[in-house]
């Protein structure tokens, strides 16, 4: 569950300075030995899938490794993990979502039939709930073969299920049957796949 907000501030710190060193040993190999800091994280791709979606060129995100943006990101990232709410097995977050139509609802509504995404889009952060909804209608526009709702602009499903930048779950009757690994390295949607032919057989 999620840390005491006493203990959270330390945390908090400490994730801080090891991002910080990160970029900067990172900054600095990649300057150094640029085609071996290269082949790592193509490796890495490799593991984990990345490398194999023909719209996602390596030549698109090797070079913002490092970068004052990538901080932040990673920065926020693993901030909102020490705030990790879900437990495999516990109750599954029913967070306020929204649908494309404005009509707001629960993230349990649609979980019944589970999520299905496929391929990644290029999209800009959001201002406001208009522009998230104008974002999810490109993902509609590539016919997904489940619901699509957004997040409130309170970003509470994101927080409740630390997914960012991306995270897998199952969800079954409001329980967490499956909880993934946060991507996209350590995700896995094989492990995803057996959960579900295991339920369905």
């Amino acid at each position: 569950m999620g840390l005491p907000q006493s203990g959270l501030w330390v945390k908090k710190l400490w994730v801080l300075l090891e991002v910080a060193v990160h970029v900067v040993v990172g900054k600095v190999l990649l300057i150094l030995f640029p085609d071996r800091v290269k082949r790592n994280i193509l490796a890495m791709g490799e593991k984990t899938g990345m490398t194999r979606n023909p719209h996602f060129s390596h030549d698109n995100w090797i070079p913002t490794f490092f970068s004052t943006q990538y901080f932040w990101f990673i920065l926020k990232v693993r901030w909102q993990r020490l705030e990790d709410m879900t437990e495999l097995g516990g109750l599954a977050p029913n967070c306020p979502v929204v649908r494309l139509s404005g009509q707001r609802c629960n993230i349990w509504d649609f979980m019944q039939d589970g999520w299905a995404f496929k391929n990644n889009m290029d999209i800009r952060n959001h201002r406001n709930l208009q522009d998230r909804l104008q974002a999810a209608h490109l993902l509609l526009a590539r016919s997904p073969q489940c619901p699509v709702v957004v997040d409130t602009m309170q970003n509470q499903s994101s927080q409740l299920y630390a997914a960012l930048p991306e995270r897998l779950y199952v969800i079954q009757e409001g329980r967490i049957l499956y909880k993934g690994k946060s991507g996209p390295w350590n995700y896995n949607p094989e492990e995803v796949r057996a959960v579900l032919e295991k339920l369905y057989s």
